[in-house]
């Protein structure tokens, strides 16, 4: 392959051992073939990347995870694991020279970076207190929520407050929600750091497809959708299923009991989102959801009893769960069943069929489905029938 690099920068590239360790970020950042237009080069520079996170420096990582400990403990936190339910693409969106995106530590490992990972417990937390308060306008909770003076926030809360299931509740998780995330001008007092590979090895790197049918139609060179226009693969990099990250959300000042309830309330709210929404690319398509080590995917060639040396997230006690009676409609995306609410659009549901011991439903079935739901977010289907709805 040719790359478009100064020469004495290609010469070092190429007199490098294929035995030494690499930096699959920097590869990916700096040494990109020249593709121009050809899918297939541009798909050999991504298997380079690849194949460069298997020999990347074990050494390095350990020291890295140490530190990261380290960081965890000075900041009060207390750091939980979990792993990829199945593909993670974090970083798509960065554009670099191979036209799509990854997120790589600049040591060149794959990281969630911690401001996304605050993004997605602020979000579990939003539709928390939007369910306390039933109020379905989210754009306009979350603005009176970060309005930073208190006053203007008390004037507001009234009319936010009518019809909460409980005032005390809906309040409670108002203020811990403030606190947490802070408002436009101040800090929270949670601290998310940045995700990081949990175990000595590093996370395999999978290369996943999107094959658009109709290239002309989504550049909008063609009014038509037609059959005529051929697909055009894009390559992208994963991080491969059963991968385990390690996670920690700390706090700003002293701990007490009050205040380590807090810190727990924004540990839980991450790891909700991050088995229920998903974090990084394509979490419509499946992509992005974890799920606690004992009941991940063990990552290929791994060892059956690598999943029972890490531990689970720690939990919260709830009071029993809640149920409720909805209608969707079943979708399959990448093979796994979901269901989609058709009242609530952003309500996306797993379904498990073995465990609620009946056929798989064809794709795009109306259902009544039966949902449990803790106190703090656990949503579980527990029962799905046809509907006529």
């Amino acid at each position: 392959m040719d790359y478009p690099l100064l020469r004495r920068t290609l010469t070092a590239w190429r007199a490098q051992s294929p035995q030494s360790s690499q930096n699959a970020g920097l590869i990916f950042d700096r040494f990109a073939p020249d593709w121009w237009n050809d899918q297939e080069a541009k798909k050999n520079g991504l298997l380079a990347v690849k194949r460069a996170a298997t020999r990347a420096d074990d050494a390095l990582l350990k020291a890295w995870q140490t530190r990261w400990q380290q960081t965890a403990a000075a900041v009060q936190a207390e750091p939980f694991t979990l792993r990829t339910d199945w593909r993670l693409v974090t970083g798509l969106g960065r554009k670099g020279p191979l036209e799509v995106g990854f997120t790589f530590h600049r040591y060149g490992f794959p990281i969630l970076p911690g401001s996304s990972l605050k993004g997605l417990a602020r979000a579990w937390g939003l539709l928390r207190v939007a369910e306390a308060l039933d109020v379905a306008d989210l754009g306009r909770l979350d603005a009176a929520l970060s309005q930073d003076d208190n006053e203007k926030f008390e004037k507001e809360w009234p009319a936010l407050a009518q019809a909460p299931k409980s005032a005390a509740v809906a309040r409670r998780t108002a203020d811990g929600w403030r606190e947490l995330f802070g408002t436009t001008a101040n800090a929270g007092q949670a601290i998310f750091l940045d995700a990081i590979p949990a175990v000595a090895a590093v996370p395999t790197l999978d290369l996943d497809i999107m094959n658009p049918h109709y290239p002309k139609y989504y550049q909008g060179t063609d009014t038509f959708p037609t059959d005529s226009q051929n697909p055009i693969p894009v390559y992208f990099l994963t991080v491969a299923a059963g991968e385990a990250f390690q996670f920690a959300v700390g706090w700003r000042g002293s701990l007490d009991e009050h205040t380590k309830n807090y810190r727990r309330t924004a540990q839980t709210w991450l790891t909700q989102g991050l088995l229920n929404l998903g974090a990084g690319a394509k979490t419509s398509a499946g992509y992005g959801y974890f799920v606690a080590v004992e009941t991940a995917a063990a990552p290929a060639g791994a060892p059956a009893q690598t999943a029972a040396v890490v531990s689970p997230p720690p939990t919260v006690v709830a009071p029993a769960a809640a149920r409720s009676t909805r209608h969707g409609r079943v979708k399959y995306d990448q093979g796994r069943a979901m269901i989609h609410d058709l009242d609530d659009p952003q309500l996306r549901s797993r379904v498990d069929w073995k465990k609620l011991g009946m056929d798989n439903l064809p794709d795009r079935t109306t259902v009544e489905y039966v949902t449990e739901e803790t106190a703090d977010g656990r949503r579980t289907v527990v029962s799905v029938r046809k509907s006529v709805r």
